[in-house]
């Protein structure tokens, strides 16, 4: 066995473990959804819009004569 067959045989078990994971932590509730009922749920939270931020308000004043 040289390095490059280890190599690929460790490659190949991690490639399988994070295939696994990412298998086992997909939602699988939202694929089997219809269309009509994945808009529901995205248009049930209304939208809240932040203010505008405004800057600091800056004023001439009247500068008394001595």
């Amino acid at each position: 066995m040289n390095s490059q067959t280890i190599a690929v045989a460790l490659a190949t078990i991690i490639g399988f473990a994070v295939a696994a994971y990412a298998f086992a932590y997909v939602s699988v509730g939202d694929t089997y959804k219809s269309e009509s009922q994945a808009a529901k749920i995205e248009t049930k939270a209304p939208v809240v819009q932040m203010p505008v931020v405004k800057g600091p308000v800056v004023r001439e004043l009247s500068v008394p004569e001595k």
